[in-house]
């Protein structure tokens, strides 16, 4: 009796254990894992726009940063251009990660919901060697001027980049080093 009181112990405790994985949440709670932790207006047709935004995450996984565009046309034919966004990780005014955004290949285009996402970098959070007050600041160093039909309907969308199937991140070659 004893050791089946044991054995059920431990089969609730691996239960908790794997509910908590990114891998569990991001295969079985798909909808709630890939929600959006920012989903901000942020115009980046215009030069020197800035926004800072704070990062509040549920899962420590990868996250990836997003222009989203609310057109499926621009997935559709594969519209993509010049521009980069200067960013920077602040916690308690010191800089953790500084410099430019991956510029929008057709690769990284994903239609969810209607709306055209161009994934233009990828970070971990938390943040390493940050506290509880992490926040990306943004500022348009060239603007996407091939997004220029969209200007006032622009947003800047976070969401976790991790893949079950992959079982990681799966925009790699977007990762920024801390």
């Amino acid at each position: 009796m004893k050791g089946l009181k044991i054995f059920l112990i431990c089969i609730v405790l691996g239960g908790v254990f794997v509910y908590n994985t990114n891998w569990f949440q991001s295969f079985f709670l798909y909808n709630r894992f890939l929600e959006s932790i920012a989903d901000v207006p942020f115009d980046v047709t215009k030069k020197g726009e800035t926004i800072s935004i704070p990062l509040k995450h549920k899962f420590n996984t990868c996250y990836e940063l997003n222009v989203a565009v609310p057109d499926k046309n621009i997935f559709h034919d594969n519209i993509v251009g010049p521009g980069a966004l200067r960013y920077r990780f602040v916690s308690g005014g010191k800089i953790l990660a500084k410099g430019f955004t991956f510029p929008a290949v057709r690769q990284h285009l994903t239609l969810y919901r209607g709306v055209t996402l161009i994934t233009i970098l990828v970070f971990d959070l938390p943040t390493p060697g940050a506290g509880n007050d992490v926040s990306l600041e943004l500022t348009v160093d060239t603007p996407m001027a091939f997004l220029n039909k969209y200007a006032g309907k622009i947003k800047c969308n976070i969401r976790p980049n991790y893949s079950a199937k992959a079982g990681g991140c799966y925009n790699e070659e977007l990762r920024i080093e801390y």
